[in-house]
């Protein structure tokens, strides 16, 4: 059989195993595998023999993913945030936010977008975002008579935006794929984050002049109480401060920042004296439970993207788009394909599944891999709130017990917006690569002198 048709079986393999509700991860491995039986049975003739070197090619792939020492990155940062999260610091957090901005109109839906941005970059995952600040932050809202379906729409919008915040889990799982330094892509995600979120609150402001109503003011707070919050911010200052400045600095790698902050913010729960043994056991829990699916999403998308790439479809696909396209029409049929895809797949599970696929693509291009992992984030973002799929909108339409379709389209103004970022961040690329060029630049003028 020819490599590119078994390549498009096992495609078709996957989704199906996907679209009945197979886990994505299994869904990847049981297609590879299927893929690795077809291209091994035509190459020996030997049913038996095609299985066991199968079987072998697997197991193969997935011990060298998980015992990629990069890998250590992931469970270290995840126990750092549950950490943080069960010491109280993401809470106090919150709470900080509300008193400085709650008695502005939109001032809980300001807060929204940036407990949910920070939350994001700890755990990498939307649909925790959402259902843990919803959990949270919705019942907040609607009590200080925010209307309910804007308070839905705004909280599902802003749960993806920390996919672009470092220390992020999804920069970390595509830099794991493709080789690209981490601290790099930490700092080119610093200014389009920056934007994003300014576009957000600019966003927000908007659709309080439009509509007050909507999103009325709070209670005013004064100075001495707002001050005394202000506390609430020094175990995530810390932390931040701590892990970012190290890694960006280049006194440490990633991997030992990882360590250090899950130390840091254990000493912080311990200080707190919210360091029982339930909250640990949690935090223990939580990380492992995420840990384990994130290393299952990734081997299986090494075991079905190294099937691709045996039957050279992404090679292939690389060369027609490379050969016969503009650049910038190629880019815009994988956003496109980012997009529809996000929809209906989490942000961590999408990297693992189409970067193996449009990673040689990127190389035949010459495109620079932190302006593109950006590209991707974006693409990301936009589809996981898109309908009719959009898994943000859903979980917050079971936390709030509001209509879908009006959640959706509550949503429409940051659909509006996320789209004028990712057309910025496009056309305009040293928004994503000047900033890992200073800092690069600066670590080499220390080392000099």
């Amino acid at each position: 059989m020819d490599p590119i048709t078994i390549s498009v079986i096992a495609i078709v393999i996957f989704l199906g195993l996907m679209f009945l509700g197979m886990h994505v991860g299994l869904s990847l491995v049981v297609a590879g595998f299927i893929g690795y039986l077809m291209l091994y049975t035509g190459q020996v003739h030997d049913f038996g023999r095609a299985v066991y070197m199968s079987m072998m090619e697997m197991k193969t792939i997935s011990f060298s993913t998980a015992a990629n020492y990069t890998m250590a990155v992931i469970p270290l940062f995840m126990l750092m945030g549950n950490f943080a999260m069960y010491s109280g610091i993401t809470q106090e957090l919150f709470d900080t936010c509300y008193k400085w901005l709650g008695r502005f109109r939109g001032g809980l839906a300001i807060t929204a977008v940036g407990a949910s941005s920070l939350f994001h970059c700890f755990c990498g995952s939307a649909t925790a975002t959402v259902a843990t600040i919803g959990t949270v932050a919705y019942p907040e809202m609607v009590r200080y008579k925010y209307d309910p379906v804007a308070s839905a729409s705004v909280i599902a919008s802003s749960s993806a935006f920390g996919l672009l915040i470092p220390p992020s889990i999804g920069f970390i799982v595509y830099c794991t794929m493709t080789q690209v330094s981490v601290s790099d892509m930490f700092a080119a995600g610093i200014v389009p984050a920056i934007i994003v979120i300014i576009l957000a609150l600019i966003t927000i402001q908007i659709i309080v002049r439009r509509k007050p109503g909507l999103m009325p003011a709070g209670p005013h707070f004064t100075l001495k109480e707002r001050l005394v919050s202000l506390k609430g911010l020094i175990g995530f200052l810390i932390l931040f401060v701590l892990v970012l400045g190290g890694i960006f600095s280049g006194f440490f790698s990633p991997s030992e920042g990882g360590a250090i902050g899950a130390i840091g913010s254990f000493i912080i729960m311990l200080v707190r004296k919210n360091a029982t043994f339930e909250n640990v056991w949690k935090s223990l829990r939580d990380s492992v439970r995420t840990t384990v699916m994130i290393f299952m999403v990734m081997i299986g998308a090494n075991v079905f993207g190294t099937c691709l790439a045996m039957t050279q479809m992404p090679a292939q696909l690389a060369k027609v788009m490379s050969t016969g396209m503009n650049q910038y029409a190629a880019l815009w049929i994988i956003i496109a394909i980012y997009i529809l895809l996000g929809m209906a797949i989490d942000t961590l599970p999408l990297i693992t599944i189409l970067v193996p696929i449009f990673w040689p693509l990127v190389l035949a291009m010459g495109w620079d891999p932190l302006w593109f992992g950006i590209v991707m984030v974006m693409c990301m973002l936009t589809g996981l709130i898109m309908p009719p799929h959009g898994i943000p909108c859903c979980i917050m339409a079971g936390i709030s017990k509001q209509p879908l379709f009006s959640i959706f389209k509550g949503v429409g103004p940051y659909l509006i917006m996320l789209a004028v970022a990712l057309v910025i961040f496009v056309y305009i690329e040293p928004l994503s690569t000047w900033l890992p060029g200073v800092l690069k630049a600066a670590r080499m003028a220390a080392i000099a002198g």
